[in-house]
């Protein structure tokens, strides 16, 4: 996994993206719930993944799976950079926490 988070500008949002790993199908489940729950005051789409709509943009967590590994990508959208920067790195926090177990 590249361990940066790629960032771009397409007007009008700021984009945030980053590839993370998980080794067991539960890992990747309690890290959409922990996240679902510390963004539960905004509204959330779980039909695809995890997508969840701020005040100024949204994000989305989607899965795959790749040779017994499930990769997360997780696809951030933001007007304002700095806020962007502060969720991307909430979400990463919850990530470092789940994937220490």
């Amino acid at each position: 996994m590249n361990p940066a988070v790629e960032t771009s500008f397409i007007a009008p949002y700021h984009q945030l993206n980053k590839k993370t790993s998980f080794n067991s199908t539960n890992k990747y489940h309690q890290f959409i719930n922990w996240i679902s729950g510390e963004f539960d005051l905004y509204l959330q789409d779980e039909s695809n993944g995890l997508q969840v709509y701020f005040p100024e943009g949204n994000f989305h967590i989607k899965n795959e799976v790749d040779n017994g590994n499930i990769i997360a990508e997780i696809n951030l959208q933001s007007k304002i950079i700095e806020n962007g920067q502060l969720i991307f790195d909430k979400i990463m926090s919850v990530y470092h926490l789940i994937s220490k177990n």
